[in-house]
């Protein structure tokens, strides 16, 4: 989720009055968060892209490429990727934007650039969310019917719902193709003529229903009937005597995977849920209190900074958490290293030799 909740305020301060004068006037938000994000954002910019270059490495080897789930990864490590670096050059612009009047980046677009770039940026944060929606229902189907391959639990359907997920995304965040532009402040935003529609576009339906409500009551949904269901199977693999048939060793496998991707949906939310929560809570705010929730605004701000730099451990933590909890992973990962490593040694050996060669017939 991007850190335009500043911008959410000021587009709405401007439909009341003289509000955005107000903001002009009054005492500026604490520092303390701001500069804490720019430090820790290339931080985690940079572990994130080298972990997700890594991981789709590892998801296109042999030995995952034609499971569904190594697809679903293999696209959320692209626009988890894609979202990392839309984030650091944010990060770059507003730090510009604080040492002076204008923005080194957006500060140049035209028209077109502010519409690609705005447009890219929110359909880039929504592949991240559904794609996790996504893996949550391949894994409810997994469990509960293991031996019945869907459309999305296999390698060609996945790729076919993972298109058609990019195609409704771009089809619902079409309307800022049509509404940003270049301001005369040299930054991307509504025009004044939809700032009002897009305000309420943004907001409450990409905002709130796209980013918020419809993603994670999906994820939570089917992460509590998978686990309902890896514990129910548990108890009754337990309570048998015939525990070593081919059901079993294939649950068995299936809920090692399915524990990993658990854990992948479950950081989406716990990193997720701070910065909506408080971006919800300001908008609300700013409708019913007007004026006076500047006031709320400048204390709330520092900690908006910090819940952005949590959600963005959202788009660089997946690496890690396949090498905590996935075993295939780890073993993946060794082979494709210690495979680069043998045809480096190979090559040298080859090398050596022919130069011995070379020697003895000289």
């Amino acid at each position: 989720m991007e850190n335009n909740t500043a911008l959410n305020y000021s587009m709405l301060g401007n439909n009341s009055g003289d509000l955005h004068t107000d903001f002009q006037n009054a005492e500026e938000p604490e520092k303390w968060g701001f500069w804490l994000k720019t430090v820790l954002t290339p931080i985690i910019v940079f572990a994130g892209i080298i972990g997700n270059i890594l991981s789709l490495i590892v998801m296109k080897s042999k030995a995952l490429r034609h499971k569904s789930y190594s697809q679903y990864l293999s696209a959320l490590a692209v626009f988890d990727t894609l979202t990392l670096i839309i984030r650091q050059i944010r990060s770059v612009d507003e730090y510009s934007r604080d040492n002076s009047s204008s923005g080194v980046i957006f500060h140049n677009f035209d028209d077109i650039g502010c519409k690609i770039f705005n447009f890219t940026e929110h359909i880039c944060y929504l592949m991240s969310s559904w794609l996790i929606v996504l893996m949550a229902l391949e894994r409810l189907i997994a469990v509960c019917m293991p031996f019945k391959k869907f459309l999305i639990r296999r390698r060609s359907g996945a790729t076919v719902v993972i298109i058609v997920l990019f195609i409704s995304m771009s089809l619902s965040q079409a309307f800022r193709l049509v509404m940003v532009e270049q301001l005369e402040s040299r930054n991307c935003g509504a025009s004044d003529s939809f700032i009002e529609l897009y305000s309420n576009l943004h907001i409450y339906f990409y905002h709130m229903t796209l980013t918020f409500i419809l993603p994670v009551t999906f994820v939570l949904v089917c992460n509590g009937l998978i686990l309902y269901k890896i514990f129910k199977i548990r108890n009754e693999i337990n309570s048998r005597v015939e525990q070593k048939n081919r059901h079993h060793r294939v649950m068995r496998k299936t809920h090692r995977t399915t524990c990993m991707l658990l854990t992948v949906s479950f950081t989406y939310l716990g990193t997720l849920l701070p910065l909506l929560t408080l971006s919800l809570a300001l908008d609300i705010i700013v409708k019913a209190r007007g004026r006076e929730a500047y006031i709320f605004y400048v204390s709330v701000t520092p900690y908006l900074d910090i819940a952005i730099v949590v959600s963005l451990i959202n788009y660089a933590a997946n690496f890690f958490i396949y090498i905590l909890s996935g075993k295939n992973f780890r073993y993946e990962l060794k082979k494709c290293f210690y495979s680069q490593t043998t045809s480096i040694r190979s090559l040298t050996v080859r090398s050596s030799k022919e130069t011995k060669e070379e020697m003895i017939r000289l």
